[in-house]
């Protein structure tokens, strides 16, 4: 009787060890095989169309302006608009034929610090040469306030977060390459994918209009300082977008310091999966024995 007792009570961690290991594998294997998408989904918004859903508009945040609000007397070349006689108005880009200089009667300040930045440069450099203008896919050209903002179907009181969700959509119609890699960084797992308002959105580091690129040192540095007040000048060298889609060709120095994290994160990359594959190796052996052990016990 004594001898079974002891036996019993040697057999009994090993059934522990065996299950909570099966478990183990049975759980966490399929993790590494299954892809993981954590990573917010990048949609352009719906193409801007010359009919408006008058249901969704009132529901907007200029939803109680009348039409000639925005759009004055209705009258384009002594005519009123739309001509029915002449519809070749609806080949034209409805966001780029609308004089947006009649949004400074309500946004002035926006207005004007939009008249200052990078997205009104490239406007009127192609405003000068339309013809190659023309040539160039959408998401190339030059936004207006249109394209950023939905003045017929854009909401009011909106959270931080979720103007910053949006606003990671609206930009990565033109910067696919840049919201990507914002997302995939810290700034943008934190703010888009748990949604903390602390975090930083796009504009918070490159201005909602102004929207500066931040290839000098000092602008980036400026911007940096928001959320770290102590960052000093190799702060500002960290890569928060590493690609090198719409990089100049002379900016030499980030397509190195680009070759060289995608070089470190290959070696990463593999020593996780050895280290990995080394850990889950042994425990698939090690089940293996306490699997043989107990039929062996069984016959």
């Amino acid at each position: 009787m004594n001898t079974q007792r002891i036996e019993s009570k040697n057999r009994l961690p090993e059934k522990m060890h065996f299950w909570p290991r099966l478990l183990f594998c049975l759980t966490f294997f399929p993790a590494l095989l299954v892809p993981q998408f954590t990573k917010a989904a990048i949609t352009p918004h719906d193409p801007p169309e010359w009919f408006v859903n008058m249901g969704s508009f009132a529901q907007s945040a200029h939803g109680t302006f009348s039409c000639e609000k925005c759009h004055g007397d209705m009258k384009q070349s002594g005519k009123m608009h739309p001509d029915s006689e002449n519809p070749s108005f609806l080949t034209t880009d409805a966001l780029r034929h609308y004089n947006y200089q009649r949004c400074e009667s309500c946004h002035k300040p926006s207005y004007e610090q939009y008249l200052q930045g990078a997205h009104a440069k490239a406007l009127l450099k192609e405003q000068s040469d339309p013809v190659s203008t023309k040539k160039l896919p959408d998401n190339k050209k030059a936004p207006t306030c249109g394209n950023c903002h939905s003045s017929h179907y854009v909401k009011g009181h909106l959270s931080r977060v979720e103007i910053g969700r949006q606003m990671v959509i609206t930009c990565g119609t033109c910067h696919p390459a840049q919201a990507a890699t914002y997302l995939d960084n810290y700034h943008g797992k934190a703010a888009v994918n748990l949604g903390n308002k602390k975090a930083a959105f796009c504009t918070d580091c490159h201005g909602a209009h102004h929207c500066l690129s931040l290839k000098d040192k000092r602008e980036a540095l400026a911007a940096c300082k928001r959320c770290h007040p102590d960052a000093t000048a190799s702060f500002a060298q960290v890569v928060i977008h590493p690609t090198i889609q719409d990089s100049p060709e002379k900016d030499q120095q980030k397509k190195a310091h680009i070759t060289l994290i995608r070089v470190v994160t290959i070696l990463m990359s593999i020593l996780v999966i050895l280290v990995v594959g080394f850990f889950y190796g042994h425990s698939f052996v090690w089940l293996l024995r306490e699997l043989h052990e107990k039929l062996r016990r069984h016959k």
